[in-house]
């Protein structure tokens, strides 16, 4: 039994150690983690994060030798966290550098419409991850807002909607982004109908309604796609926060044309937990689920926030989600850059400006020092990805203390993974059971563990 621990208060990244099994009575009671294989979920099949513009402004930033570390650092299954999963934007989201499309303004035939500003910066980031996956890399793409034109608030930013007459040619721009993305070598597995529909952002940003959701993909984007020879691409719902997404599934699925051609369900985590809202859309629809998107803010405490994406990853494969999406790749010591942070104030109210500054990412690179800082955040993605193969299925578990996190996965070489974190500041003794048998590991204060059976 192999051990992997890491303890980020101590500076310990994925220490290793080999226990034997049966050094623990097999009848003890307290304290026990039970493993069961022969009861299976579902399968784990992508780990990875956004190659958003900002994220891939940073990394033209690095020296040759720093490029080489990142790729390796994040997609090399031998030397890194074996990320094979990822997303990108469809026109400008608040981590680009500004507002851009891909068309000029009133093209209704998309005759203009060109990715030369992905060229300069994300189509070589993503083109530097390939030469780490190959054909591995599955990506999903999610627009931000449509061409200010088509929408009803005439601004890609403050929400808005889009305007009905514009609905079709929003669907081939979905069509175009992917072949032309193709004509540069990158594959779009599947496309998320929009990022965050529910919410009226500073940045880009637009809405929809369960119903025009659903309208949108039966009238619109699915025969788009269809008449593109594009059928083959996945089409994901709702991407934004758990606490509404069983009632957005339930009410887009009213057509049982969409229920039956859209793949997943994207969910954020920005409202709180509602992990079992995530079980009721297994339970009543089994779709496929994906953490689409998950981050915090520079200011927060590193290690406090790589607890939280501890807990989140393993609660969400815990209910049934097959792939984990970080957001930004690599922010500068500022979270960004970004843009777009000031909210129109309200009658009689002044200016509100986001006080936040930027993101978090799990890799900064300070624009003064030049150098780049892999956060506590990067390590506990790794105590999933490194260890659970593409393919995995998550396991039956049982743990003796709420307070821990538990998430096991048997992977198709037949090898079981079991991650275990403890965020008290207690250390937690851990007795791992596995067909009868007991092996002794313990948890520190504030840790996590990987082990492998």
């Amino acid at each position: 039994m192999k051990i992997i621990r890491s303890i980020p208060a101590d500076h310990l990244y994925y220490q290793e150690t080999i226990m034997q099994p049966g050094d623990t009575k097999p009848t003890r009671e307290r304290g026990v983690i039970n493993i069961y294989p022969e009861i299976r979920y579902q399968q784990i099949m992508g780990i990875g994060g956004a190659f958003t513009e900002s994220a891939a402004y940073n990394y033209s930033l690095l020296s040759p030798e720093q490029r080489q570390d990142f790729m390796e650092k994040h997609f090399s299954k031998e030397k890194g966290l074996g990320y094979n999963f990822g997303r990108c934007h469809i026109n400008s989201c608040d981590f680009s550098l500004d507002i851009y499309n891909y068309v000029q303004h009133g093209d209704t035939d998309l005759s203009t419409f060109n990715l030369d500003r992905e060229r300069k910066y994300v189509i070589p980031f993503i083109k530097d991850a390939q030469k780490y996956t190959g054909q591995d890399l599955m990506l999903f793409a999610s627009p931000w807002s449509p061409p200010a034109y088509m929408k009803q608030n005439e601004s890609a930013v403050e929400g808005g909607s889009l305007k009905e007459e514009y609905m079709a040619v929003w669907a081939n721009y979905y069509c175009r982004f992917i072949k032309e993305m193709e004509s540069e070598g990158i594959v779009i597995s599947a496309i998320s109908v929009q990022n965050e529909p529910n919410a009226i952002q500073p940045w880009e940003s637009c809405q929809y309604t369960a119903q025009q959701e659903r309208d949108f993909i039966e009238l619109y984007l699915a025969p788009a796609l269809d008449k593109a020879n594009l059928s083959h691409i996945k089409i994901i719902i709702w991407d934004h926060n758990k606490e509404r997404a069983y009632e957005r599934a339930r009410d887009t699925f009213s057509s049982p044309v969409v229920q039956n051609r859209v793949w997943a369900v994207g969910h954020h985590w920005y409202s709180g937990d509602h992990f079992e809202s995530l079980r009721l859309i297994h339970e009543q629809f089994n779709k496929v689920l994906i953490s689409s998107e998950i981050c915090g803010l520079i200011y927060e405490d590193p290690i406090t926030l790589a607890e939280k994406y501890g807990k989140e990853i393993c609660e969400d494969f815990n209910n049934f989600t097959s792939y984990f999406c970080d957001w930004n790749l690599l922010l500068d010591n500022n979270g960004g850059p970004f843009h777009n942070r000031t909210r129109k104030p309200k009658p009689g109210q002044k200016i509100f400006e986001d006080k936040s500054k930027g993101c978090h990412a799990p890799v900064l690179y300070n624009t003064e020092t030049k150098q780049l800082e892999y956060t506590p955040i990067y390590y506990y993605i790794g105590h999933f990805s490194r260890y659970i193969q593409k393919g995995a299925f998550r396991i039956a578990t049982t743990k003796h203390d709420y307070r821990l996190h538990v998430s096991g996965f048997q992977n198709p070489d037949g090898s079981i993974v079991l991650v275990v974190m403890n965020p008290t500041d207690e250390t937690t003794p851990a007795i791992i059971r596995h067909n009868g048998v007991c092996s002794s590991a313990e948890l520190p204060a504030h840790s996590i563990m990987t082990v492998i059976l």
